[in-house]
Order: C-alpha cells, then sequence, then structure tokens
C-alpha cells in the first residue's frame, strides 16, 4: 500500500471487484475518504482518497450507533438484555411520567419520544452521561410510544444507560472487550488522549454547503435545535480531546474505515451474533415518519437502522448498519456475507453527496453476481 497524497486514490482492491474500485475514484472527487468492505470474511476493498491515508481514522458520527448497537446484541445473546422487555424492568426510574410500558426495543428503535434533553445544557454536561439518562428518564415523551423520532445524541445516553443498568459497565467497554480487541480492530467509544490511535486522527472538514439532513428542509421545525443544539457547538468539535475522550454512543465513535468493514462483515458472516439475534435485529421495531423532519425512519430492536429509508445503507434489502453526518455509510449484508464502510473526511449534505450510494451500488453488483 502506498502513502496517499491530495487528490490520489490509493490501495487495493481483490480480482474481481475491479468495478468498486473504479466507482470509488469518480465519486471520491478529490475529497478526504475512504472504503473499505469484506466478503465471505476477506478484505475485499481497501481504497483512499485526498490525503486520507490507509491507516487514518476518523470520527463516525451517527455510525457510532451501530456499533453501539451490535454491542447491546452481545448483552442480549449473553441473556442480561431482554428487547421485549419494559426498560423498567432494568431501569426502574425510567417508568416516570407514563413510560413504564415501553420496551427496550421500543427505546432503542428512537420510538421513546425523547429526542431532546428539556432543561439547557452546556459542554461540560456532556460528560457526566448518567446525569443525562437520569434527567431523559425523568421526561415525559414528546411524542407518544412507538412513534419513530430521530433521537440524534439522547439515544446514546440512553443506551449507555441500559448497558450499565444490564451488565454493570459502559458500552465502550463491551465495545473495548467484546469486539475491538478480539477481532484486532481500531475502534473507539472513547478514546484517551494518549491512545496511539490519536496520532493517526484526521480531523472532519465540513464542506462549504454543508448542513445537517434535518435542517435542509425549507423551514426546520424549531424543535430540532433542542435535539440538535443543546448544547451547541459545531459538529467537528466531536474531534476536540474534551468530547471524543467522553463516550457519547450516539455520535463520538473512532475508527478506520477497515474497520468497520472488518466489524460490519464478521457479523454478516455471523462470527459476532448468534444467528436468531442477528435475524431479529434486522426486523423492524418501529418505522414511519418522523414528525420532526418528515423523513422515513426504520430502526432494529437494537438501534440499526435499516433498508427502506433515504439513508444510504446500499441496495441490499437486508441492510443493516448505521450511517453517519456528512455522508458516512456502515454495515452489513447479511445475505450476501459482505461488510461495508465509507469514512468520509470531508463532510457534505446529503441532498449533495452521491459518494457512498455511488460506491456501494457498485459493490452490490460485484457481491451480488
Amino acid at each position: 500500500m502506498i502513502r496517499a497524497v491530495p487528490d490520489a486514490v490509493t490501495g487495493v482492491v481483490a480480482p474481481g471487484y475491479e468495478p468498486v474500485g473504479e466507482a470509488f475514484a469518480a465519486t471520491a472527487d478529490g475529497s478526504p475518504c475512504a472504503f473499505a468492505a469484506c466478503g465471505d470474511g476477506r478484505l475485499v476493498c481497501d481504497l483512499h482518497a485526498g490525503g486520507f491515508g490507509p491507516d487514518a481514522a476518523t470520527v463516525l458520527y451517527s455510525g457510532t450507533k451501530g456499533v453501539a448497537a451490535t454491542a447491546l446484541l452481545l448483552l442480549v445473546d449473553d441473556g442480561l438484555l431482554d428487547l421485549d422487555a419494559p426498560v423498567a424492568a432494568v431501569w426502574a426510574e425510567f417508568a416516570a411520567a407514563g413510560k413504564s410500558e415501553i420496551t427496550v426495543a421500543t427505546l432503542l428503535a428512537h420510538a421513546a419520544g425523547l429526542p431532546a434533553v428539556e432543561r439547557h445544557l452546556d459542554r461540560r454536561d456532556l460528560a457526566g452521561a448518567r446525569a443525562l439518562a437520569a434527567a431523559l428518564a425523568a421526561q415525559a415523551p414528546m411524542f407518544a410510544p412507538g412513534v419513530p423520532s430521530y433521537h440524534a445524541v439522547t439515544w446514546g445516553w440512553l443506551a449507555g444507560e441500559l448497558a450499565v443498568r444490564a451488565c454493570g459497565c459502559t458500552l465502550g467497554t463491551v465495545v473495548r472487550d467484546r469486539l475491538a480487541a478480539p477481532f484486532g480492530l481500531d475502534l473507539r467509544l472513547g478514546m484517551a488522549a494518549d491512545d496511539p490511535l490519536a496520532a493517526r486522527l484526521v480531523r472532519p472538514r465540513l464542506a462549504a454547503d454543508y448542513r445537517l439532513t434535518a435542517f435542509i428542509a425549507e423551514k426546520p421545525d424549531p424543535r430540532l435545535e433542542r435535539v440538535y443544539g443543546n448544547p451547541p457547538f459545531p459538529i467537528d468539535a466531536w474531534a476536540d480531546l474534551d468530547l471524543r475522550s467522553i463516550e457519547a454512543p450516539a455520535a463520538n465513535g473512532i475508527a478506520t474505515a477497515r474497520a468497520m468493514a472488518t466489524l460490519y462483515g464478521a457479523i454478516a458472516c455471523g462470527r459476532v451474533l448468534r444467528p436468531e439475534t442477528l435475524a431479529r435485529a434486522g426486523q423492524a421495531a418501529a418505522e414511519g415518519n418522523d414528525p420532526l423532519t418528515g423523513r422515513r425512519l426504520r430502526y432494529g430492536p437494537s438501534g440499526y437502522e435499516l433498508a427502506g429509508t433515504p439513508s444510504e445503507l446500499g441496495p441490499a434489502g437486508d441492510a443493516i448498519g448505521h450511517t453517519g453526518a456528512g455522508g458516512g455509510s456502515h454495515g452489513a449484508w447479511p445475505g450476501l456475507r459482505t461488510g461495508f464502510s465509507f469514512l468520509p473526511a470531508e463532510l457534505r449534505s446529503q441532498d449533495a453527496d452521491r459518494r457512498a450510494g455511488d460506491v456501494l451500488a457498485a459493490l452490490h453488483r460485484v457481491a451480488a453476481a
């Protein structure tokens, strides 16, 4: 593998996967990004562009949710977490304000009606994940339980508290001990200042016209400011030391594309989860239009995004995983035994970005042939 230089596309593809490399080269358009894919347990694509080197890592943003969802499914396999049980069975305080019947699956499928913390937060509050979870547990739902509304940041605090209540450790610990270490992955949920991976971290940059997908509408719902702007800080700040060193399971995972593709490739090949757990993970637990954005949502019972929405997880109807702000896409196609990761370090608006879609279309054509 040669060192990437600005505007160059470098990397390797396995025989037969040349069309994927061609699609990546055509769509990268000089932007710093990487794409990796695993098929049948082997790395078949490992590509980089725009100066984003072969071992570079960056922030996953909401791609973190797919990693956390996988960690939660490990707890299901362990018998420590029951997707069909009320959340209050493991977290008694969550029953407050009419939430006693909300199940774990409903909560993790973004359908508990808690997309925002009601009280004003400042940046320092983000280090107190359990206090934030407690605040959410005390709130009444903004929407009727069962109605999906994207929990952009609060999902992480809710999911993280579930993990602590179920197994006594944080999701970051589960990710480290059960996923990153066994599979040798450059993947972190909470990264210490002295972590060797920090030296390979690329700070994301924003395209000139970048906007979060939720705010693309001509007149965004004003309540979205509570979802995305409490507390207010620029999206690239998740790469700052204070925010990358905490655990925010909805937003601040850091990884290489190779690590994410390897993880999802292992999932697709049945090396991570029991077959029945993987099958359940791909079944919709909540679907419908987000009342704040109108956007179609479809989530599995542990928080995976599923196929059938505007989010780009490729053409496969059984796709599971999670997209991330700025064009990231990370997931598995179990029927094709394929995992993939498109990891951008230049964030582009969804309505002006075909990078992941073009590469995944090419990958699907090869994998399904």
